[in-house]
Formats: C-alpha cells, structure tokens, sequence
C-alpha cells in the first residue's frame, strides 16, 4: 500500500474518532442548551451543512484539476474542519450550531475530491478498489473509536462541552499528519507560461454513471434512521452506542478485504452486489420486529457500505482520463451529497406521514432500481475501448 494511501488512511480515522466523539452527542447537548429550539435547529443544521457541502464538493474538484498539488487543498479542509468542530462547546444562541457545523462541511466540501483524486493518482489501476477500500475502513473504524471514546468519558463523570474539547486533540493530530503525505507526480497539460491551463473535459459518457449513483443517493438516507428504528422497537437510549459500536465495526473489518476483492472480480459487481444487499436489507427492516432481529438485518445492512462505497469510487476512476479526475470526484460527492439532503427529507417524510414500514420499503426498492439501472447503463458510461 502506497504510503500516501496509508497516511490518508490515518488521517481519515483520526478525523472521524474526533467527529464521532461529538456528533452522537450533539442532539442532545442541544436539547440541553435550546431545549425550544433543538428539534429545528437539528434539521436546519445538517440540510444547510449537506446542502453546502454539497455545492462546494465539484468547484473543489475543478480547483483540484487546476493545481499543480492537491495536498494544500487536503490540509486546508482537514484544518478548517478540526478548528470548528470543537467549537460546538460554546454555542449559546440558535444560530451557533448552524453556522459551526456549515463551516466544518465547507471544509469536508473542500477535501473530499482532491483527496479522493489524489488517492486514484497515488495507486496502479490494479490497487484502486484496494485503496479506497483500505480508506473507507480506516474512515469506518475512526467512527468506531470516536463513539466508544465519547462513551467512556461521559461515564467517567466528563461534561459533554468537556468532550468537545477533547476530541480536537485526534482532529489536531490528522492535520498534523497530512504532513506527511507525499503527492505523486501527475501529468499536466501543456501550456503556454503564465497562461490558465486548459481542463481536459470530463466525458460526457460519465453520466450514465452518475444517474444511477444519484437515484442511490435518493435511497441511501442516514443511518440515524436506523436508530431510531431501534428505539421503535424499544430500544433503551443507552443501547443505541453500543448498535452504532457493532455498525461502525461491520464497516470497517470488511472493507479493506472488499477493496481487494473489487480489484480481482471489478468494482461494477461490488457496487451491484452492495445496493442489492442495501435494498434486501431495508426491505428486511420494513417488516423486522424485535431487537434482536432488527439488530441482525442492520449488521447484514453493514456489508453494504463495506462492498459498495470504496467499489463506487474505484470504479468512478476507471471511466475518466487522470487530468479530469478532479472534476469527476467533485460531480460524484456534489452529487452523492445534494441526493443525501433528499434522501433525508424524503425518509423522514414517509416515516412521519405513513409510518416505518413505507419509509424503508421506498428506499429499498429505489436501491433495487439503482442497482438494475447501473447494470444496463454501466456499458454506455466506459470508455470506448472497454465498452
């Protein structure tokens, strides 16, 4: 594994053991702080941070084709993020927590494509599954960490502001060890000195894989969702970490694994196979009943982010030329990131409106009918040489 790729790897797990030691904690220490407000400032919060994130998500993949090196970008993103989460312990009026978390996703908005660009550049199209999966898991076992450590500090008699403190000494350390990346060369487009350099277009072919990857998108809602099926179910609320625990540890122990197998079977089935997997498994929680089953069917649902969310970027890479890899990274996450918004609302909606069961058995058969069209239009999206 190239040593970009690890320490990106690295970087990603202590990001998230330092986002994930406040987000489970954030609804509410605000239900605390803004006991009125909490509920509406916890929808407006993330769909202006997810809306943002998402806007921001391509122009960063177009400052990424344009630059000569990618790392400032990363390090600019990563720090923005780390300077604000911790910040959360001060909020005080209404609109602290909406403007600290947009900004902590305008820098997430700011890292995402360059650094997936820069992990597609640093590895042979042979290794690409490999490393993005090794990336993901690293990402998923952050969460993991991040969760635990949030629950031992809080049982250790630590205030919640206490533990916003504490977790930006990982977001500290990640910055830190961006460092240590060392970019690989890339090809550049020949131009005249002092002039701005032409972008090689991205193929207008891609689109017939951002359609079903978007449709997805408007499937795949958050995986809070997947709590509060729990707590329907009667979950007591100090069982829900230790549900986040078992998820986050499904992800991250078959990830990497599944990178490698992507790059020996093709990333096209692993994506195929993990929205499948997605779709049988929320049609499974539609009619699951008890904690003990419905805590089976989100350990299977797990799977799917380990077979499917490394594969999708491996595969992202090998349909455009390396100069627009930029570019496409920012079309993928603008797009995953604006579907996620809907996907949200939309989920929400049908579960207030018409109850549970309608909420996952929509999104499930959306997720079926991505998969069934990535499959009949995955051929018209490669390059004409692989088509």
């Amino acid at each position: 594994m190239p040593r970009t790729v690890v320490v990106l790897g690295v970087v990603s797990l202590l990001t998230d053991v330092s986002s994930d030691m406040i987000f489970p904690l954030l609804p509410a220490f605000l239900a605390a702080r803004l006991p009125a407000q909490a509920p509406v400032l916890l929808g407006l919060m993330e769909g202006v941070a997810d809306l943002i994130s998402a806007l921001i998500k391509y122009q960063s993949g177009v400052w990424a084709d344009r630059a000569r090196r990618l790392k400032p970008m990363v390090l600019l993103g990563y720090g923005l993020s780390s300077l604000m989460r911790p910040l959360m312990a001060f909020v005080t009026l209404a609109w602290h927590p909406v403007v600290i978390r947009a900004l902590d996703r305008v820098g997430k908005g700011l890292r995402s494509s360059p650094r997936d660009a820069l992990i597609a550049h640093s590895v042979s199209p042979e290794a690409r599954g490999q490393a993005f999966g090794f990336h993901r898991g690293m990402d998923h076992a952050g969460a993991a960490v991040g969760s635990l450590a949030a629950m031992v500090l809080v049982a250790v008699g630590l205030r919640v502001e206490q533990v916003f403190f504490v977790a930006a000494v990982p977001g500290l350390l990640a910055v830190l060890a961006i460092l240590l990346v060392r970019e690989p060369s890339r090809p550049e487009p020949d131009a005249a000195p002092g002039a701005t350099r032409a972008l090689a277009p991205v193929p207008r072919r891609l689109a017939y894989y951002l359609v079903p990857i978007t449709l997805f998108g408007v499937a795949n809602s958050t995986d809070a969702f997947l709590l509060l099926k729990l707590t329907e179910e009667g979950a007591q609320p100090e069982f829900l970490p230790l549900a986040w625990l078992l998820l986050q540890a499904v992800k991250s122990a078959v990830s990497f694994p599944a990178g490698r197998l992507a790059d020996r079977l093709g990333a096209s089935r692993l994506v195929v196979t993990g929205w499948s997997l997605y779709a049988l498994s929320y049609l499974a929680l539609a009619w699951a009943r008890g904690l003990t089953l419905t805590m089976i069917v989100i350990g299977v649902y797990g799977l799917y982010h380990a077979l499917a969310e490394g594969a999708e970027k491996s595969l992202l890479t090998s349909l455009v030329p390396a100069e627009a890899r930029g570019r496409a990274f920012g079309l993928y996450n603008g797009l995953t990131g604006g579907a996620s918004l809907a996907a949200g609302l939309l989920f929400g909606l049908l579960w207030t409106s018409m109850g549970s069961t309608t909420a996952f058995v929509t999104a499930g058969a959306l997720a079926g009918l991505s998969a069934l069209l990535l499959v009949v239009l995955l051929p018209r999206a490669r390059p004409p040489a692989e088509a």
